[in-house]
C-alpha cells in the first residue's frame, strides 16, 4: 500500500510542479548564486526524471513533444564543447534546462480538470508583465511616425531589475506583449461570463496600446497574424471579412492607388536600413550554419564569432546585435542543425496539439484556451522571423512555460469527463 501511495505521489503533477519551482530559480539566476547551486538543482530534477520513469515503466511518452525536447537536451553537451567561452555558454545552458522542466512541469498540468480556468489570470498576468516591461523600457526610437514621442514623457519609466540593469529591449518588449493579445481577443469572442467579457475588454484595452508604445514592427506583425488565425478559429465567418478585405487590398493595389506605408510603418530609408541590417545577419547565420552544421558555435555565442570569423560592414562595430533577428537561422547557427530540427519539431507537435484542442466541441473547456494559445504561438513564430526574444533567459522561461500550457491544453481528455491521475489520462488517451 505504501509504495503505491510513493508511486501516486510521484505521479502527482504537483510535485513535478513544486519541483521545476525549485530548480528554476538557480538555474535561471545562476550567475548570481554560487556555482553549485545550478549542479545541485540539475541533480534534483535528474532524480525526479528517474523516479518518474521507474514509477511509469518507461523513459518518455509523458508528452508528444518528449522526443523534439531530448533532442534539443542533446545538443546541449554538443554546444558546450564547441563553445568559445564556455563560461557563457554554461550560463545559457543553465537556463535552457530550466526552460525544458518548466515546459514538462506544467504540460503535466493536462490532468488537472480546472486548466481552463487559467485563461482570465494569463490575460491578467500579461497586462501585468506589460507594464512592468514598458516601466522599465530602454529609449524608444521613431519607428512609427504617427505616435506623439511626448508620450513617452507622460509615462512613468526608470524602472531596472537586477539582471538587466540597462533596461527592457523595445522589440523583446513588443514580442512579448504579442503573445497574450491572442489570449485577450480569443476571450473576448468566446468567453462564457460577461465577466470574461469585461476582462478581455480591459486586456484588449490595456494590451493593444501597450504594443504600440513599444513600436515593435514585428510584435505588430505578430499581432495582426493572430488575430486572422483567433478569429477564424472562433468563428469560420471570419473567413468572409479577411477575404474580402485582402481583396480589396489587392485590387487597390493593382489599380495604382497609392497606399501611405511611410506613415505606418515609417520611412522607406528607416525601413531599408533596418532591413539590410537583419539580411546582413542573416546571411551571416548562414555562414555559421555551413562551418558548423552539428554542433553550432554554443549558446550565447553568435555575436561574438560573428565579428571574429565574419565582421559585417552595415552594422556599425559598437552595436550590439546580440542574436540574428530571426529565431529559425539563430538556433541553426547556436545549436546546429540537430537543435533547430528538434525546435521545427517542437512547434509542429504545438501546432497540431492546439488545432486539435480548437477544433473540439463548443462546449469543451479548453476549446477558448486553444484557441488563445494558437493564437500566441502564431504570434511567437512570425515575431520570431524579426527578432529571438528567447535569446532573453528571462523572457525565454515565460515563452516555455506558454509551451508547456499549450502542450496540456492538447492533451487534455476530449471528453465531458475530466481525468485526474496520470494512469486514468494513458488509459483514456
Amino acid at each position: 500500500m505504501r509504495r503505491w501511495r510513493f508511486r501516486d505521489w510521484i505521479l502527482s503533477p504537483w510535485f513535478l510542479l513544486a519541483s521545476a519551482g525549485l530548480a528554476t530559480p538557480p538555474l535561471l539566476f545562476n550567475t548570481f548564486v554560487p556555482r553549485w547551486m545550478p549542479i545541485m538543482a540539475i541533480i534534483g530534477l535528474t532524480i525526479v526524471g528517474l523516479l518518474r520513469c521507474l514509477a511509469t515503466g518507461r523513459l518518455l511518452g509523458n508528452t508528444p513533444a518528449d522526443w523534439p525536447l531530448i533532442l534539443i537536451l542533446l545538443t546541449l553537451p554538443a554546444g558546450l564543447w564547441a563553445s568559445a567561452d564556455r563560461n557563457t555558454t554554461l550560463s545559457y545552458t543553465y537556463a535552457y534546462i530550466a526552460n525544458l522542466a518548466v515546459f514538462w512541469a506544467i504540460a503535466g498540468l493536462a490532468t488537472v480538470a480546472w486548466l481552463h480556468r487559467v485563461m482570465p489570470l494569463l490575460v491578467i498576468g500579461g497586462i501585468a508583465l506589460g507594464v512592468m516591461l514598458l516601466l522599465g523600457l530602454r529609449e524608444v526610437g521613431a519607428k512609427l511616425p504617427f505616435i506623439n514621442r511626448d508620450i513617452y514623457e507622460l509615462l512613468p519609466h526608470g524602472f531596472r531589475t537586477f539582471w538587466n540593469p540597462s533596461g527592457f529591449d523595445p522589440n523583446l518588449t513588443g514580442g512579448v506583449v504579442a503573445l497574450f493579445w491572442p489570449l485577450a481577443l480569443a476571450l473576448g469572442l468566446r468567453g462564457r461570463t460577461w465577466l470574461d467579457r469585461i476582462l478581455a475588454l480591459v486586456g484588449i484595452a490595456i494590451l493593444g496600446p501597450q504594443l504600440l508604445l513599444t513600436q515593435s514592427r514585428g510584435g505588430l506583425i505578430g499581432a495582426m497574424c493572430t488575430t486572422v488565425a483567433v478569429t477564424v478559429l472562433s468563428d469560420r465567418r471570419w473567413l468572409w471579412v479577411w477575404g474580402s478585405g485582402g481583396m480589396a487590398v489587392i485590387v487597390l493595389i493593382l489599380k495604382g492607388t497609392p497606399i501611405p506605408l511611410d506613415t505606418i510603418l515609417g520611412s522607406r530609408g528607416a525601413l531599408n536600413m533596418s532591413l539590410q541590417g537583419r539580411v546582413e545577419l542573416w546571411s551571416r547565420a548562414v555562414y555559421v550554419v555551413q562551418d558548423f552544421p552539428f554542433t553550432g558555435v554554443g549558446l550565447g555565442m553568435f555575436e561574438p564569432v560573428v565579428r571574429i570569423l565574419y565582421p559585417p560592414f552595415i552594422i556599425r562595430p559598437d552595436a550590439h546585435f546580440v542574436h540574428a533577428h530571426n529565431i529559425y537561422l539563430h538556433t541553426a547557427a547556436e545549436m546546429g542543425l540537430p537543435g533547430l530540427i528538434g525546435h521545427l519539431s517542437l512547434y509542429f507537435v504545438l501546432v497540431t496539439l492546439l488545432l486539435r484542442g480548437a477544433l473540439r466541441s463548443g462546449t469543451h473547456p479548453n476549446r477558448v484556451l486553444a484557441i488563445g494559445l494558437f493564437g500566441t504561438l502564431v504570434a511567437f513564430l512570425t515575431h520570431g522571423l524579426f527578432e529571438v526574444i528567447t535569446c532573453a533567459t528571462r523572457a525565454a522561461i515565460i515563452v516555455w512555460g506558454l509551451f508547456g500550457l499549450m502542450a496540456a491544453v492538447g492533451m487534455a481528455p476530449s471528453g465531458d469527463k475530466e481525468v485526474h491521475t496520470e494512469a486514468e489520462f494513458g488509459k483514456a488517451s
